[in-house]
């Protein structure tokens, strides 16, 4: 069996993927893994990647968001499944967009459910990024808007509903308000929050929203890379998702080196308290849609806009969703045990946490677009040959 490093070299000298950082612990630490491999930039000369570089998380972000919104859940400023109209009133004056007609507009109507906490985290508020509806993209066009990030979550997320609150599930925006309710009940801004609350619980000082504003910190970024024609990684040259934000986007808009990402996800396998408490944080793996909602799910996954996951994902593993990502309801062929949570981001930056296993893992890379088959590979790859460092034997449910 190829060693993770083999399979990260080949990657790189294939191009596969620009670079690669990647950690996995278990929950008690006798079992650590690190390595760091390719160079930071495409151009000729540059340095390689190291265990200290600073990747876009981009959806990775989400993870930091749920747990900061579970520590006010902890503190009572806010519970699950209250209306959030008071809390969030520029969100609860929002209608639903029922039709679109190029001559005659767009059609509303009333929202009669309330916007929740729960729904926020578990994408089932009708709260969807522009790529997951076409009704959002004709509304956009209608309306002139154009097809580039604003500068704040008013801005990014100021689409009508999709569907009735709890109705059904379409991957969107209802973490970047999930971190602004949080700003709204700490009275802080969501970095200077999840620094003080999160960051520094578990020694990771290389979490932020702001990269560019440290010396330190921009020059260790990697740069963003593009499959272009033929397959071949190009540089990135178009705005990044992040560029031109004012607010801290609680959905995609963090910066972390994967040595302090996996201090997170660490602390959640681990159940050391020192981010939730055990009964808080078990919600962040539990299920938490209907029947209704996980059929609506893997229609999703089965669409287009399911192909931008990040990873292969087995067809006979049904899909669930927790306070704190996707879990995986059976488990795969040598690599994610049945109750797995994951995510990733559209850069390809992919974790997951696996109880079962007693594995915790954080891939780091920056090649866009989301989905790209070439880096699910070599993810897989990796998460099978760190199974089997590890010790761990999964076999398939399916």
């Amino acid at each position: 069996m190829a060693s993770i490093e083999s399979i990260l070299a080949k990657a790189v000298s294939d191009g596969s993927i620009p670079n690669a950082v990647v950690f996995a612990t278990s929950g008690d630490g006798s079992f650590k893994y690190s390595h760091a491999t390719g160079p930071a930039t495409l151009d000729p000369g540059a340095p390689s990647v190291t265990e200290d570089t600073i990747y876009l998380l981009a959806s990775s972000t989400k993870i930091f968001t749920s747990i900061a919104a579970l520590q006010l859940v902890e503190k009572g400023l806010v519970t699950l499944d209250e209306d959030l109209s008071a809390k969030l009133p520029e969100l609860a004056a929002k209608k639903i967009l029922t039709a679109m007609d190029k001559n005659n507009g767009p059609t509303f109507a009333d929202r009669t459910k309330p916007i929740t906490l729960r729904q926020l985290l578990t994408h089932t508020s009708g709260i969807p990024y522009d790529v997951s509806s076409e009704l959002t993209s004709s509304y956009r066009e209608y309306v002139g808007k154009p097809k580039t990030w604003g500068a704040t979550v008013s801005e990014r997320a100021g689409w009508p509903l999709m569907f009735e609150p709890g109705s059904k599930w379409a991957y969107g925006m209802g973490l970047d308000w999930a971190g602004k309710l949080v700003e709204i009940l700490s009275g802080d801004d969501l970095d200077t929050y999840m620094r003080g609350n999160m960051f520094a619980a578990v020694g990771a000082s290389d979490i932020t929203f702001w990269p560019d504003r440290s010396p330190d910190t921009k020059a260790r970024k990697a740069a963003l890379t593009l499959r272009g024609p033929g397959g071949k990684l190009v540089p990135f040259t178009q705005p990044s998702i992040v560029d031109g934000a004012t607010d801290a986007f609680g959905g995609h808009g963090a910066f972390a080196s994967m040595r302090d990402y996996i201090k997170v996800l660490h602390s959640i396998l681990a159940q050391d308290g020192r981010l939730l408490r055990p009964a808080t944080a078990e919600l962040l793996f539990a299920p938490q849609l209907s029947d209704e909602l996980a059929r609506s799910l893997a229609e999703f996954k089965a669409s287009p806009g399911g192909q931008l996951f990040i990873g292969e994902f087995a067809p006979g593993v049904p899909l669930q969703h927790g306070l704190g990502g996707v879990v995986f309801t059976k488990s795969d062929d040598g690599k994610r045990a049945r109750g797995t949570l994951g995510w990733g981001g559209v850069c390809n930056t992919y974790w997951i946490i696996d109880r079962e296993a007693d594995i915790a893992l954080a891939f780091g890379t920056q090649v866009i677009p989301p989905g790209d088959k070439a880096v699910a590979s070599v993810i897989s790859q990796v998460e099978r040959a760190v199974y089997r460092l590890a010790g761990k034997t999964v076999k398939s449910e399916v």
